[in-house]
């Protein structure tokens, strides 16, 4: 049967917040990102807010950072095969090859399509009352670009805006039209210098998330023919005013010339709240509608209309960790002439939640960088016969959305040179600085989609900075390669997997049946009103990505 305004708001409201749509990027802030990331040993003003809180120990009297990566992604993508036919409409495109579809964002604070990642700190060593202590208090946010639009100026064929069936759909339009979010991270940090070869540091962040959302999702169970006319369209709009979160860092200095680092930030755990609402495509019955579970009945919270039902949204930006080795080259004058630094990086992508049989998740509170768990307060209302009232008839189901993930790990090799500029004990300094880095991909076999950036990628990055005695101001640019990526075939022997809907053609098995949960290689669209078991298997990102990245640096500290 067809059941009106099919709420698929998993593959929606998570798309996206912070890695929501592109995972962490190396470094934070101009120094650190003109170096590739390879940091978490030398920084020591106050980026090491975000790169490692001990480094802030190096600080003296008040310093005062204020440091800007702006980073514009590329990417498009290509899915393989043609349009289906569409029993219900008589379209110009069917059978004709999808169309490539090129990310064409607009951030609402971006210069261009340029979007802004700050770092600002305030280090103070408290006038030396408690000596080897340092305080800060700053924000920064994570090194990513959460912005899409994918929609190629495709309008929705609504009942009010019937919209013209020959200008065929996006084929990202199940994965992600258009998305826009904001992560921004307070945060207050604390160093030590226990000896003086030893440093240690804390911080604590307390997060603020706001995003938004749109995506078109099956109006229809089980619309394999990937029909417009069965389609409905959502837009979400969630936040959390409260993510907690902390790191704690140390570096250690066995000998002049040698300096390491560590750092081991916690997992930042998102429970977003909102709401969420839908237009159904002509094709969609209207025999029901959604609306407000009754009160006695919400999990997420009470207050949803007709218009806008009430959602909660439960991630997890995973834990990571990073060490790292410099090596300083040190002027007969004891002044530093250059160093290199090589790091080690591992993020926790991987970590996923238990799930029974059916699918559904084993705790309902666990979180996971993989699972997203997604709770709408809606439900069918059979919509009003002869005059009467509309009647709730059956809440939407419980669900989570699959990313496909897996643990990264990281290297980085960055360094710099120091160019004085005059003669005498502390004259002002020329630095150049240079670094590469490789990261390896977080999806898994087929997962690469157009709402997270999962590719493997390579980070080439150059800087400089004009060094006085009390200030310097930095700045540098970099290029982060990711290349062409192809998802093969999501069926069991290898080719690509297309449902028509005619007998024995559904999932991709081969036999004409959906494959387990942990077998499909590949997301599919969601269906709220059946368990994450019984959802219909029909891949929608079997193709190739193409991707890169572009990022300016500008910064400055001062010290007084």
């Amino acid at each position: 049967m067809k059941l009106g305004g099919l709420l698929i708001a998993s593959s929606l409201v998570t798309a996206h917040v912070a890695h929501a749509g592109g995972l962490f990027l190396p470094g934070s802030g101009a120094t650190s990102t003109s170096r590739a990331g390879a940091a978490v040993a030398s920084v020591d003003d106050g980026e090491a807010l975000s790169v490692n809180p001990a480094g802030l120990a190096k600080t003296t009297g008040w310093t005062i950072t204020i440091s800007t990566t702006f980073i514009r992604y590329f990417m498009e993508f290509q899915r393989r095969g043609t349009y289906d036919d569409s029993p219900d409409l008589d379209t110009g495109y069917e059978g004709t090859p999808y169309p490539l579809v090129e990310n064409d964002p607009k951030p609402p604070l971006g210069i261009g399509k340029f979007q802004p990642i700050p770092v600002i700190a305030v280090v103070s060593d408290l006038m030396g009352k408690v000596c080897g202590l340092r305080l800060a208090v700053g924000l920064y946010a994570p090194s990513g670009y959460p912005f899409r639009d994918m929609s190629r100026g495709y309008k929705f064929p609504s009942a009010a805006n019937p919209g013209d069936p020959e200008i065929a759909p996006p084929p990202t339009r199940y994965d992600i039209l258009q998305q826009e979010s904001k992560l921004l991270l307070p945060t207050i940090a604390a160093s030590y210098r226990i000896f003086d070869k030893l440093d240690v540091g804390a911080r604590f962040t307390a997060g603020s998330l706001q995003s938004k959302s749109v995506v078109a999702v099956w109006g229809t169970p089980v619309n394999v023919t990937e029909s417009v006319n069965q389609d409905s369209l959502f837009t979400a709009e969630v936040k959390d005013g409260f993510i907690p979160a902390f790191g704690i860092g140390a570096t250690y200095r066995p000998t002049p010339n040698i300096e390491l680092g560590a750092v081991y930030n916690s997992p930042f755990i998102i429970r977003a709240k909102g709401t969420a609402q839908s237009v159904k495509a002509p094709g969609v019955s209207t025999n029901t509608s959604l609306g407000p579970v009754p009160d006695d009945m919400v999990s997420c919270a009470t207050g949803g209309t007709f218009e806008k039902q009430k959602a909660c949204i439960s991630l997890e930006l995973p834990q990571n960790a990073t060490i790292g080795g410099r090596y300083k080259i040190i002027g007969e004058n004891g002044a530093l002439k250059g160093d290199v630094e090589l790091n080690l990086n591992w993020e926790n992508w991987g970590a996923s939640c238990e799930h029974d049989e059916n699918g559904a998740l084993v705790d309902p509170d666990c979180t996971s960088p993989q699972q997203y768990k997604v709770v709408i307060d809606s439900g069918l209302y059979n919509n009003d016969v002869n005059g009467q009232p509309q009647t709730f008839s059956q809440p939407l189901e419980k669900n989570f959305l699959n990313y496909g993930l897996k643990d990264t790990f990281g290297v980085r090799l960055g360094g710099s040179w120091h160019m004085p500029l005059g003669e005498g004990l502390d004259p002002n300094q020329v630095v150049v600085r240079a670094g590469i880095a490789y990261d390896t991909k977080a999806a898994r076999t087929g997962w690469l989609r157009a709402n997270l950036d999962g590719a493997a990628r390579t980070t080439f990055a150059v800087g400089g900075a004009y060094k006085a005695k009390k200030w310097q101001i930095n700045a540098g640019g970099g290029f982060v390669y990711e290349g062409t990526n192809t998802n093969p075939g999501a069926s069991a022997d290898g080719s690509d997997c297309n449902p028509t809907g005619a007998a024995g053609t559904f999932g991709c098995a081969g036999n004409g049946q959906d494959r387990a949960l942990d077998d499909r290689q590949g997301p599919d669209p969601t269906n709220p009103l059946l368990q994450p078991k019984f959802q219909t298997e029909n891949p929608y990102n079997q193709g190739t990505f193409k991707s890169h990245y572009i990022l300016f640096m500008l910064g400055f500290s001062t010290s007084f």
